[in-house]
């Protein structure tokens, strides 16, 4: 997704009332998560979530969450191949400053077996949100009917009892191939076959 688009995508946010759980910081490290499924964890619609909202429309939701922990489906109907997350500390009724960082300890921030790239901007100010850290994720695929994980891991830890919001306001959107039709993907072998049998008779 081009970060300029952001400024021109829609917006929906329910924010929930929360009380803060975190202890006095000077920041608050949080890092993507976007990996491949996990056996022992349920699985989830990924329509439930961010992808139930067409492609490059920004959602918000609470996190850090236990229901989090769970293997999501990328049923959209697009490969996906770009995930953009912002953090609104402005709105998640917390004192710290909340920034994109390492809390894995890896050396690099965010961590995925499906994407190879992630553009910081911790100084992003989306418009009439004042200053929005933002994170895209890029160079790779998550293909239609893939299943997944995306999850946020924070330092310090605050993931929150079963049931409770977390207490981050995140935002995030996502971009995307659409698959081709069965039909269609046939349709094209049979052009590519046709034009090889004519390709041979010339000669």
């Amino acid at each position: 997704m081009n970060i300029e688009y952001l400024k021109r995508i829609s917006i929906g946010a329910t924010i929930s009332s929360l009380i803060s759980i975190a202890p006095a910081n000077a920041e608050i490290l949080v890092e993507p998560i976007i990996n491949f499924a996990d056996p022992n964890l349920p699985n989830q619609s990924f329509g439930f979530g961010i992808g139930r909202n067409p492609p490059n429309t920004l959602v918000s939701w609470n996190a850090p969450d236990v229901s989090g922990e769970q293997n999501f489906l990328n049923d959209t109907g697009l490969d996906i191949t770009n995930i953009t997350l912002l953090l609104f500390p402005q709105e998640d009724f917390l004192d710290e400053e909340v920034i994109w960082a390492d809390v894995d300890g890896d050396g690099e921030i965010g961590r995925s077996n499906f994407f190879s790239n992630f553009v910081v901007d911790n100084d992003f100010t989306f418009p009439g949100r004042g200053n929005t850290p933002l994170i895209d994720i890029t160079g790779g695929v998550i293909p239609n009917g893939e299943l997944f994980i995306q999850q946020l891991l924070t330092e310090p830890d605050l993931t929150v009892s079963s049931g409770d919001p977390g207490p981050l306001l995140v935002g995030g959107a996502y971009d995307g191939i659409k698959v081709p039709e069965p039909s269609s993907i046939l349709g094209l072998m049979l052009i590519v076959g046709l034009g090889s049998v004519f390709v041979q008779n010339k000669k």
